[in-house]
């Protein structure tokens, strides 16, 4: 008896120590908690914070300091999670941020892009992209995609007058994040690819076949926690795209505009039909690259909604290895992006060409030969 007495003496003595610890660190956490929870400073989280307090409040009324403790680490343990700040994927407007949804995450969106004005006369194009996203492994996400596209032109150089839209693409996007911006990290890092199947080319409206893929480097980082952050991309793109329909040549080997109207006609020696039809052929694919350097930066205005500014350069090519030369242009523009709740959030860019410079009119200030005048973009995105 002795020996039990003395033994739970010893047990009390050795419990004390971490007893008292464990009633120590629960009042201190819910101190902490009382205090997040009445100054808001985590709106987002309200809810979570308040139901946390909620029962470590209870343990603590039951004086059952440890569990009190470990409901309150596991809550931390959230946090950090969370300690990267809110999600940069779309918060750039055209430049694309690091964040990749978590495994197990879907996501659909649709997107309507915009592209106004040339030199001479009215243009119009634009494209609405339905996609779905999901990520299979950590750090890797994979999207697929269906574009509609249309394009309205009239009095534009060498540029038909045309009205007409339909089924314009089916694309991808793969993003492999190579560095997850938080603690461990100051910058992000995700490498993306997006192939992609033409039916319609989105800039002129022609009926055909191509393919392009985009490859993309994409860094961001947070200037001042939860407030402010910026971004920066490089790109690289090639197109390959051939116009529906047969090129007509006559007997001269010469080509053809269109069918001929009337009857055949010859030269002065008779040895050749000028406008009748001698030969066709495929039409002849375009090749053409692109190189883009893109910078953004964006601001919480007020909880959940930041507003920000973006600078974007691209140089347009002949050829799909950057052969030839063909102008180049500087856009600026505003971007906007908010998380109405925690599964839908909206993003929106301006971009107004300021500068450029196209090979075939050297002495026009802007290059609007190989790009618009105004480009647009909006997004709309619910995770699941």
């Amino acid at each position: 008896m002795r020996l039990v007495l003395t033994s739970t003496a010893v047990a009390l003595f050795l419990a004390l120590p971490a007893y008292a610890d464990d009633r120590a660190a629960c009042l201190a956490g819910i101190e902490r908690l009382r205090t997040e929870v009445t100054s808001q400073a985590r709106s987002g989280d309200l809810d979570d914070l308040q139901r946390t307090l909620r029962r470590a409040e209870r343990e603590l009324g039951e004086r059952q300091f440890d569990e009190c403790v470990e409901i309150l680490n596991a809550a931390a343990g959230d946090n950090r999670d969370d300690d990267k700040g809110p999600e940069t994927d779309d918060m750039f407007g055209f430049t694309q941020g690091t964040d990749v949804p978590d495994p197990g995450e879907f996501e659909i969106s649709g997107e309507a892009d915009g592209a106004f004005g040339k030199r001479f006369g009215r243009y119009r194009a634009g494209t609405f992209t339905s996609a779905f996203e999901f990520a299979p492994m950590k750090g890797l996400s994979a999207e697929f995609g269906v574009t509609a596209s249309g394009v309205s032109t009239r009095n534009v150089l060498d540029l038909e007058n045309e009205r007409s839209g339909g089924w314009g693409s089916l694309s991808a996007e793969l993003k492999w994040q190579a560095l997850e911006r938080g603690p461990s990290s100051p910058v992000g890092l995700t490498f993306i690819i997006e192939p992609e199947v033409a039916f319609r080319d989105e800039d002129e409206g022609e009926r055909g076949s191509g393919m392009g893929l985009e490859a993309r480097l994409a860094l961001d980082t947070a200037l001042v926690p939860d407030r402010v952050f910026a971004a920066v991309n490089l790109s690289y793109e090639i197109e390959k795209f051939r116009p529906r329909g047969l090129v007509l040549f006559n007997g001269e080997g010469e080509e053809l505009e269109g069918l001929p109207a009337g009857p055949c006609l010859t030269n002065a020696e008779d040895e050749a039909l000028e406008n009748c039809v001698g030969s066709a052929r495929r039409a002849s694919a375009e090749r053409s690259s692109m190189f883009g350097l893109s910078g953004a930066l964006a601001i919480q205005a007020v909880p959940n909604v930041f507003v920000g500014a973006e600078l974007r350069y691209l140089r347009a090519y002949d050829g799909l290895g950057l052969n030839r030369f063909e102008g180049h242009a500087l856009f600026l523009g505003p971007t906007f992006y908010t998380k109405l709740t925690d599964q839908l959030s909206i993003s929106a860019a301006f971009s107004t060409q300021i500068a450029g410079r196209a090979e075939d009119t050297p002495g026009r200030w802007l290059d609007l030969d190989n790009f618009s005048r105004h480009e647009a973009k909006l997004k709309i995105s619910y995770q699941f």
